[in-house]
């Protein structure tokens, strides 16, 4: 992958009407945020990423405010579900997205331990803001590759 973006969605209600958790929608402030961060978003982003988003209602309401902007297309994806796990993102991400910048709309607290494995950091949890963007460049030398941080940006700043 040439970057890996992730993005927490915004702030969501605490309980949905059904009960669900992957009901759950962005509240006032979640989509305020989630339409700032689109902007910043919108204007960086290659115009060849692939976003990605997990089923949950919360991220999908995130997602749209790219979408909205830039008209996006915005894939949901399974493995990147609430009760999935950093190894299979992790083998989802290697297997079908390997050589593209891709940018996840998702839940903590997978992507903050994705971040924390890519990074190759020995933490057991990374704890990343509500609304916030993690951009993370792949460096290649040889046959090896690393990722650091390109950018970190959060909704209110």
């Amino acid at each position: 992958m040439a970057d890996l973006i992730f993005w927490r969605h915004a702030e969501a209600e605490d309980v949905s009407a059904s009960g669900k958790d992957t009901d759950r929608a962005l509240t006032k402030r979640g989509r305020k945020d989630a339409a700032r961060m689109a902007k910043w978003l919108s204007e960086h982003l290659p115009a060849v990423t692939v976003v990605l988003c997990s089923p949950a209602q919360r991220c999908q309401e995130t997602a749209a405010a790219l979408s909205a902007l830039n008209q996006a297309p915005v894939k949901v994806e399974d493995f990147l579900s609430v009760d999935s796990s950093v190894e299979h993102i992790a083998k989802e991400l290697a297997s079908k997205y390997c050589t593209k910048t891709v940018l996840i709309v998702g839940h903590q607290p997978n992507i903050g331990l994705m971040i924390v494995k890519l990074l190759g950091m020995h933490q057991t949890a990374g704890v990343v803001k509500k609304g916030s963007v993690w951009w993370l460049r792949q460096r290649v030398a040889g046959n090896d590759a690393t990722y650091y941080v390109h950018s970190v940006k959060q909704p209110d700043s």
